[in-house]
């Protein structure tokens, strides 16, 4: 009954507690009983925070390398605008990786207390 109801799993974007569908904020209510999972969690919205940083950098100098080219200004900054770009994009899709690894390293923490609480 209380695996059934009270832990919490990963189904795609989403989490699953029992019948209820909750989002990536919501989980923060959800760590009250495991200090550990709440670590875990805390550990995982700074890597999604970073992510997200890394991710509008790289937008904001795709969109400056396509008006350095249209423009007709300096090509070696075009392309140095798109190089950082890239290398942007794949910092951010790391932090993303390592947010979502951590999210799921608390939830399972997380679930390890419920189901066997004072361990």
């Amino acid at each position: 009954f209380k695996y059934n109801n009270q832990t919490i799993y990963r189904y795609g974007g989403y989490f699953l507690k029992g019948n209820e569908r909750l989002t990536y904020k919501d989980l923060s209510k959800e760590f009250s009983m495991s200090d550990l999972g709440l670590a875990g969690y805390e550990k995982s919205r700074k890597y999604k925070t970073t992510s997200t940083v890394f991710r509008f950098v790289s937008l904001a100098a795709g969109v400056m390398a396509v008006s350095v080219a249209a423009k007709g200004q300096s090509r070696d900054l075009a392309y140095g605008l798109l190089a950082g770009q890239f290398v942007t994009m794949f910092i951010g899709m790391r932090y993303s990786t390592l947010s979502m690894q951590s999210v799921d390293r608390a939830i399972w923490q997380r679930n390890k207390d419920v189901l066997f609480p004072g361990r």
